[in-house]
């Protein structure tokens, strides 16, 4: 809902340091790559109960994700740059739930499988958006994505939020989830009727 806002405001602080990676030759894939990497060991330090490990994890991940776009932004946008930045952030939300499940399955399963149904019907809709409007050349503002970004009730600062929250209180996972499921599903229907709108 806000993440436009927040990328202004960090921007202040990111660009000088993709400056200095720019300036070293530093590929913005290989931060996208090491930012994959801090997912995994993020997953399994869930998976093992190490909360706070995680949310530590979770924020150098959140810090890579933003310096690669803004480092391939300095040079010349490829790709498959857009495409490996996009696939990992969909890697991430998925097994952050994913490591608080095989935590504890007796518990967090059933949240979690709503929770990432929810996350793939809402990836659904903002893909299919994305492709559409590539498609047919609708003339909509993407100039800090490497394609369209649809905006929605949450987005990546809700989620991370959500996700920090329930690392500080990883006994309310269940609750927290149900309620995260609930807005993701409304993000999408909500998104359904602007696409309505627009497409019509």
């Amino acid at each position: 809902m806000i993440d436009r806002e927040i990328n202004r405001y960090i921007d202040n602080y990111l660009n000088p340091i993709a400056n200095i990676f720019y300036k070293i030759g530093v590929d913005a894939n290989w931060i996208t790559f090491l930012g994959l990497v801090v997912t995994f060991i993020c997953f399994a330090a869930l998976s093992y109960g190490l909360f706070y490990l995680g949310l530590i994890l979770i924020l150098i991940n959140r810090f890579l994700d933003g310096l690669d776009g803004r480092l391939a932004r300095i040079g010349t946008p490829r790709k498959f740059g857009a495409f490996f930045d996009i696939t990992s952030d969909f890697a991430f939300y998925a097994l952050i739930p994913l490591g608080f499940a095989v935590f504890s399955p007796y518990e967090n399963a059933l949240p979690t499988a709503f929770l990432l149904a929810a996350f793939y019907v809402n990836g659904s809709s903002f893909f299919a958006e994305a492709i559409i409007i590539e498609k047919y050349n609708i003339k909509i503002d993407r100039a800090d994505k490497g394609f369209f970004y649809s905006s929605g009730l949450i987005e990546g600062f809700e989620t991370i939020c959500f996700f920090l929250f329930i690392c500080f209180f990883p006994n309310v996972y269940a609750n927290a989830a149900y309620i995260f499921f609930t807005l993701t599903l409304l993000t999408h229907v909500i998104r359904v009727f602007k696409s309505f709108k627009r497409f019509l």
